[in-house]
């Protein structure tokens, strides 16, 4: 099920939409704003994957309110200025419908969605705000997210990390299971990244590519043991471990 946020300063295009998105029983809007102040209040209260956007609102603009934002949700910019279409680009939001919005071009941006929102797809992504701005994450970049008070720390294949405000329950459904599994309220790994484990008085689990280290808890580590186990992966230990 997509939870989908509306933001129109307009009722009736509000209503359009909202009429066209009811047609998909898998889209299920969860409010309505026509103003900044009240969208930023209903995103972060109920937190959708989704947020249909208007680019030019009362006040200010959809791009004002995107950066009001800690964490993003999806984004689609629904306009009647196409000017705007670089830009929406370049915040990294998944499509730019024109109004009056056609049907058949709102299915094609569902369609979108779902893949990019499915378990078994490999182009899945994270939607995020961060120092750098906002834009989409591959999660199949990623080793493992950790979480550190009202943050996450994204850990990258290739040996980077970043720090972002979030939180792994805003993160969680993202995240397609497998490969990714919290092996505890902190530490999320993605297994597919996973070279060995350690059981010795150091649990590390290390990976396949340049992505440092990771120190495990003894139920962490019990977990990912036995998940890695199960999913006939075989949990590999570093030698001596068992002496």
């Amino acid at each position: 099920m997509q939870r989908v946020i509306l933001v129109d300063d307009e009722a009736p295009a509000r209503r359009y939409l909202r009429r066209l998105l009811e047609a998909h029983s898998d889209v299920q809007i969860v409010g309505e704003a026509a103003t900044q102040e009240h969208a930023a209040q209903l995103i972060g209260q109920l937190q959708p994957d989704v947020l249909f956007l208007d680019i030019e609102l009362t006040e200010g603009t959809g791009f004002d309110l995107l950066g009001r934002l800690a964490t993003v949700p999806a984004v689609v910019f629904v306009t009647a200025h196409a000017d705007h279409a670089v830009r929406a680009y370049d915040v990294a939001a998944l499509d730019y419908l024109l109004k009056p919005v056609d049907a058949q071009r709102l299915n094609a941006t569902l369609g979108r969605l779902r893949r990019m929102r499915s378990p078994s797809t490999q182009e899945a992504h994270l939607v995020v705000r961060s120092r750098n701005g906002v834009r989409q994450i591959k999660v199949q970049t990623l080793s493992a997210l950790l979480a550190q008070g009202d943050y996450v720390r994204l850990c990258c294949m290739d040996g980077t990390s970043e720090l972002i405000h979030a939180t792994l329950t805003r993160l969680r459904p993202q995240l397609p299971s497998p490969p990714f599994f919290q092996a505890s309220r902190s530490i999320i790994v993605n297994l597919n990244q996973v070279a060995r484990i350690g059981g010795g008085a150091e649990k590390l689990v290390e990976f396949i590519h340049r992505a440092a280290p990771i120190a495990l808890g003894l139920t962490a580590y019990e977990r990912l043991r036995r998940e890695l186990a199960r999913g006939d992966r075989g949990p590999k230990e570093v030698p001596g471990d068992h002496s």
